[in-house]
């Protein structure tokens, strides 16, 4: 099943031909119920900041954690794309997701697409 639903680069989010992907990715705001505003590394390690991320109106998310996305892309062609589903990377007080780390787990999961 992971293979059939990928990891994608934040950059390459309007142009993926998957109907359904997954994402690593830092909640930065949650202006609406039913909206959310993202950051997630490229694979050249720069934070993207992808705005207008629909939701389920019944999800509240933290601020400033990190989550790992499974979305869909938008039917009509635009760049959004709405939130499927969602968990939550907790990690233990004092400590942070290396941003190098989530580039390279997305780098060796094109490479190898059945890794989950």
């Amino acid at each position: 099943m992971s293979h059939q639903t990928p990891r994608v680069d934040p950059a390459h989010v309007a142009s993926t031909n998957h109907s359904v992907f997954r994402l690593i990715a830092k909640v930065v705001a949650q202006p609406k119920q039913d909206e959310i505003t993202i950051q997630s590394p490229t694979t050249n390690r720069e934070m993207v900041t992808l705005g207008s991320v629909r939701v389920s109106q019944l999800t509240k998310f933290k601020v400033e954690q990190w989550y790992e996305f499974v979305c869909r892309a938008s039917d009509s062609g635009d760049v959004g794309f709405f939130v499927l589903d969602s968990v939550e990377l907790p990690l233990p007080s004092g400590e942070e997701l290396s941003v190098d780390g989530v580039v390279a787990l997305q780098q060796l999961c094109s490479k190898f697409p059945e890794m989950y």
